[in-house]
């Protein structure tokens, strides 16, 4: 039998109008009232019937989430981050995926459509590429959006970033100061990726206060995946005599430099340290394990859709756009010769 708003209601103690209230977030419900209903939602597994839904709220109790991709460790742990929150408050996941197969352009088009027409409450998006102008548009919608790793709080819009210029930093300290490694290339990630380019600001700006110059230092582009990695080591060869350590921009990379060099007969951490960034689930159980920076990947998820939720269900009272920073910190194990 169907549970209906008048039997929450009972349930509840409280009147059809404040459930009402609690599901379609309009208006004022004390939060133990709030979490009461919610609690009798989830038990029951009620679902709101879309004709009792408010009309001028056009609530969907769906909340679009947009990644680039879904391989590699760091997506399932953002999406991991976002479904439990939405799934404990009675919410649905829309993924949208960049790099699905269509065109980038087309995928963009898409969940910008979505969030036009109201078909989702409220955006979390992760999109590297996206531009400014796009950014200003999707502001005018009055729709809670919060973007990942882009910082577009002057723009009217929540952001959750990364220190990725500290965990950069903390490294460079570690492989100067503990090992007095010198001589340390850097891998980085696809030119409009601003991760990439914050931790190379990190790289170039710790090392200036070793006194070491970066200007005889080697600098790569690749594209973050371990494919990438192990292209980029055919160039990265015939520097590996005179250096100490490669710095990899992510983890993914560092793992395919490592296997390259395994097969050309180098140990890494030991011939020439490998180091990383994200600490992938995986980072600890390669050989040698990987050294470095612990990303906070499910709390970036996690944080952005608690952030979401709050916008949707009480949108007087969150009103400026906030920008939250998440720290990292440094995973020391065997790759860089400790």
């Amino acid at each position: 039998m169907k549970l209906t708003i008048s039997q929450i209601a009972r349930l509840a103690g409280v009147s059809k109008s404040t459930v009402s209230r609690a599901l379609n977030g309009s208006g004022y419900v004390s939060e133990v009232t709030r979490r009461k209903i919610q609690d009798i939602i989830r038990k029951y597994d009620y679902v709101p019937d879309s004709k009792a839904v408010s009309l001028s709220k056009r609530r969907t109790f769906t909340i679009g989430l947009v990644l680039p991709s879904t391989s590699g460790p760091f997506y399932g742990e953002v999406i991991r981050g976002v479904e439990e929150v939405l799934s404990s408050r009675g919410y649905f996941t829309l993924l949208t995926v960049l790099d699905s197969g269509q065109d980038e352009v087309r995928a963009r088009k898409r969940y910008l459509s979505a969030i036009r027409e109201r078909r989702v409450d409220g955006a979390i998006i992760f999109d590297p590429t996206i531009d400014e102008e796009t950014v200003s548009k999707l502001s005018r919608c009055r729709m809670p959006i919060i973007f990942l790793l882009k910082d577009f709080q002057s723009l009217g819009i929540d952001s959750v970033v990364v220190d990725n210029l500290s965990g950069s930093v903390s490294m460079v300290n570690h492989l100067v100061e503990k090992h007095g490694y010198r001589c340390i290339a850097f891998i980085r990630g696809p030119e409009v990726s601003d991760d990439s380019e914050e931790r190379f600001q990190g790289f170039v700006e710790s090392l200036k206060r070793h006194g070491i110059s970066c200007d005889d230092l080697p600098v790569f582009v690749s594209n973050f995946t371990f494919e990438g990695g192990r292209r980029i080591y055919k160039e990265l060869r015939k520097f590996l005599h005179r250096l100490d350590a490669v710095f990899c921009a992510n983890d993914e990379m560092a793992l395919g430099i490592m296997e390259e060099m395994k097969n050309d007969g180098y140990k890494p951490g030991i011939d020439v340290a490998v180091v990383g960034f994200d600490d992938a689930f995986w980072a600890g159980h390669i050989e040698p394990p990987l050294t470095t920076v612990h990303q906070p990947m499910y709390e970036v998820g996690k944080i952005s859709a608690e952030r979401i939720l709050d916008r949707v269900e009480s949108p007087d009272v969150f009103k400026d756009p906030v920008k939250i920073t998440l720290r990292t910190r440094l995973v020391v194990r065997k790759s860089c010769g400790c």
